[in-house]
């Protein structure tokens, strides 16, 4: 029984297989590094632009607050409810704000919240102290 040694054309298609499948192994793993990554960008951005909007929102009601007690003494709270379709975001706002008197001074609590499926996604408190 003879034994015949692979010839040279052989094994240079075996080295060029190896060479092709190492290629698609890397270029895949490079493929799925890039969509995790952009999968992880999107996901920052969409949290940063709902905190923009929530700071916005919870800045004007902070400033309507201080608006309705300049015009009445007696303003105690409000409620606000955002639509997705009346401001930038597909998640509803909601603010709450809420005014105290402790210690012969005037407390304002803003509260606002995103809110999607009832669950809130970013919630957002200011306070301040008036004399």
């Amino acid at each position: 029984m003879k034994h015949f040694a692979p010839s040279f054309r052989s094994r240079r298609r075996g080295i060029v297989l190896v060479t092709v499948i190492l290629c698609l192994l890397v270029t895949s793993a490079m493929l799925i590094n890039l969509v995790k990554a952009t999968t992880v960008l999107s996901r920052q951005t969409t949290h940063h632009s709902q905190r923009l909007q929530l700071q916005i929102l919870t800045d004007d009601a902070m400033s309507h607050a201080l608006n309705q007690l300049r015009q009445q003494d007696s303003y105690t709270k409000e409620t606000w409810e955002i639509a997705p379709d009346q401001w930038s975001l597909k998640q509803t706002g909601q603010v709450k704000i809420d005014v105290s008197k402790k210690n012969n001074k005037t407390v304002i609590t803003v509260q606002g919240s995103i809110i999607q499926n009832d669950q809130v996604l970013q919630k957002l408190t200011q306070t301040i102290q008036l004399k």
